[in-house]
């Protein structure tokens, strides 16, 4: 990666070559910025970027990210970019995040182009400074030129007196005193005329012109660099005001490109994880505050859940704000009043938060949850509250749009994939049957064989190989039939926590000796289903036998149960949510949407179809199952089943 970067401290301009590169992880990103950064500290001033984009690729997850570091280095170090690209990568991206100012005129088709973009505007900025030196001692145009003239006429006037006074001088010893007293008064008014000068420049005229600069840079967008002049006199305070004006003004800017950020995002099926880190991490940004998370209702309001990843939170700051509907907690209150809520004094109620601001997220009359933004140097403002507040109604509505989609992605994914499990069902059951007779007759056969031939000792190990692959191959012949043939229950009312608890305590010794926790999360009460216990008894061991092959030592796995009301299909009906979570190596993201395909499996001792059947036994209750997965952080098989009674 470093070759890409090449510095010309002779032209202070950075090229950077990102020809056909793939940008597709946050280290890429911040090796870069570290690049950037090392030339910017070479130099000591300002750089100039020339970056090629010809065929560059960005991962969509990675975009937010990128254009926030581009814009922390315009904003902190003045960088200027000068981009030459075809593909229009750059200005789709910028546009989309609203982060840069130079987006409409510094896009160039040669490296070449580039290069004299940039040597245009240094000779006019040092044309700029001629002109300026100029200008400061033109006294039409300069206060400055107009003091030095004053100056220059006193000392005339001066020397005329001095004139005039010797040519009255009644004696030599007069004439010389008066010239002495003259040349004293000359060289005074000389020293007072430099010190005002220096004076009038320093702490007037070259903080005006600064103050002119920034007023011309806020005009046309660019970047800012405040003024240092920090007297307590009349410059002083105006450079202070207008520091505060351009401060205001970029904050101003930065909330707008944040709102326009949100509503282009609405539209482009952004998942509620990632739309949750997006928000949590721009609002967090814009109140340069510390923490920020999303808290969502689950579907019976009956708790609020803390949505990972948030921004600058741990888990077990998470856990602090996680609260059922009916405690006193801060955002829990604020969701069932619909009120924001500012405290700056919250170390009394939870540990580790200073200061807090919780606003309910509102999508017309749906409330979703709350948004709590934590520990802000100074504390919050009303105007902090008011601006958090019409960020919330901006996230409401694409967090609801966010779930919308996935319902309707848990939906079309399940219709595609019963559809192409009933073609491949009639198929593997046909197959099945007309293997499992020749290999019953292999079988037979064997067992004959080995008692008929006397040297029994010698040939054992083979037929023990041949035994042995032949029992592999019936059981995969019965796993095939247990897939594809139809609907055969043998339902009982039961609870199916001993069918949960059951499994555990099968895995549990596994899972100590591997250093493993194993848990479950129940209800006190959980309804009696009508379901074949065999068949549900073998989903949760393949869910935990999966779990267990990819968690290391330390790791967790936890089985959740809890009950909710489904309206999607505007029927109200209650059903039983079962999450089977660990926090093993997860799930790459291209197998995520494969693992309950039949014969697909990254093992090399699997069959491929422990999950495909999972599913099947799952959809012959009635139920749905989907799998949530993020690499090096764990998976999650979310079960739903309908508590109304199944029908065999």
């Amino acid at each position: 990666m470093r070759d890409r970067f090449t510095l010309d401290q002779q032209q202070n301009i950075l090229f950077i070559n990102f020809a056909g590169l793939r940008i597709e992880s946050r280290e890429q990103v911040d090796a870069m910025a570290q690049y950037v950064r090392e030339a910017y500290e070479t130099q000591g001033r300002r750089v100039y970027a020339v970056v090629n984009y010809e065929g560059t690729e960005i991962a969509p997850e990675i975009v937010d990210y990128y254009g926030e570091r581009i814009k922390d280095f315009s904003d902190r170090y003045g960088i200027a970019t000068a981009r030459y690209s075809s593909s229009g990568f750059t200005r789709s991206v910028l546009r989309y995040l609203g982060a840069a100012s130079d987006l409409q005129s510094n896009v160039f088709a040669t490296r070449g182009e580039a290069i004299r973009a940039i040597q245009e505007i240094e000779t006019r900025r040092r044309a700029e400074s001629s002109q300026a030196v100029r200008r400061l001692l033109n006294p039409r145009r300069s206060v400055l030129g107009r003091l030095l003239i004053g100056w220059l006429v006193a000392l005339l006037v001066l020397a005329t007196v001095c004139f005039v006074t010797l040519q009255s001088a009644p004696d030599s010893q007069s004439a010389r005193a008066i010239l002495l007293i003259t040349v004293s008064a000359a060289l005074l008014l000389i020293a007072t005329s430099f010190v005002t000068s220096a004076v009038l420049f320093f702490r007037v005229i070259k903080p005006l012109r600064r103050m002119e600069g920034i007023a011309r840079q806020l005009v046309t967008g660019g970047y800012v660099e405040p003024v240092t002049a920090g007297g307590p006199d009349e410059v002083g305070s105006l450079a202070r005001a207008l520091n505060e004006t351009a401060e205001q003004l970029r904050r101003d800017l930065e909330r707008l490109s944040g709102l326009y950020h949100i509503s282009l995002m609405m539209g482009t099926g952004t998942e509620v994880s990632r739309a949750c880190e997006l928000l949590t991490r721009k609002i967090a940004r814009l109140l340069g505050a510390e923490m920020c998370l999303i808290l969502l209702c689950d579907e019976r309001k009956q708790r609020l859940s803390a949505q990972l990843p948030g921004y600058g939170v741990s888990d077990d700051q998470a856990q602090l704000l996680r609260s059922r509907l009916d405690e006193c907690g801060i955002v829990a209150s604020v969701l069932k009043t619909g009120e924001p809520y500012l405290t700056n004094d919250a170390a009394a109620e939870m540990p580790g938060v200073r200061e807090m601001l919780a606003v309910p997220l509102q999508a017309g009359e749906l409330t979703l949850g709350s948004l709590a933004v934590m520990n802000k140097a100074g504390g919050f403002l009303e105007e902090d509250k008011q601006l958090v507040m019409i960020f919330a109604s901006q996230a409401a509505h694409l967090l609801a749009n966010a779930q919308l989609l996935e319902k309707e992605r848990l939906m079309t994914q399940q219709l595609i994939a019963s559809e192409r499990l009933a073609a491949v069902g009639e198929l593997v059951a046909g197959v099945a049957h007309e293997v499992r007779n020749p290999l019953f007759g292999i079988m037979t056969t064997l067992g004959a064989l080995s008692r008929k031939l006397d040297d029994r000792e010698a040939v054992r190990p083979f037929l023990d190989v041949v035994n042995m692959e032949v029992g592999h191959l019936n059981y995969l012949m019965e796993q095939l039939l247990e897939h594809s043939r139809p609907i055969t229950f043998d339902a009982t009312a039961s609870d199916i926590r001993e069918v949960i608890r059951e499994a555990i305590a099968e895995f549990r010794p596994q899972a100590e000796a591997g250093g493993v926790t194993l848990s479950c999360d129940c209800p006190e009460q959980v309804p009696a289903l009508r379901f074949d216990r065999r068949k549900m008894h073998g989903v949760f061991v393949n869910l935990l036998d999966n779990a267990l092959r990819h968690t290391k030592a330390n790791g967790q796995i936890w089985i959740v149960l809890s009950m909710r009301s489904d309206n999607s299909n505007g029927d109200g009906q209650s059903q039983l949510r079962i999450e089977v979570s660990d926090t093993g190596s997860g799930i790459v993201p291209e197998n995520v949407s494969r693992v309950f395909e039949p014969f697909f499996t990254t093992r090399t001792d699997g069959t491929g179809l422990g999950l495909a059947i999972t599913r099947k036994t799952i959809h012959d209750h009635g139920g749905t199952i989907a799998v949530r997965s993020e690499t090096g952080k764990g998976t999650s098989f979310m079960i739903r089943l309908p508590l109304q009674a199944q029908s065999p």
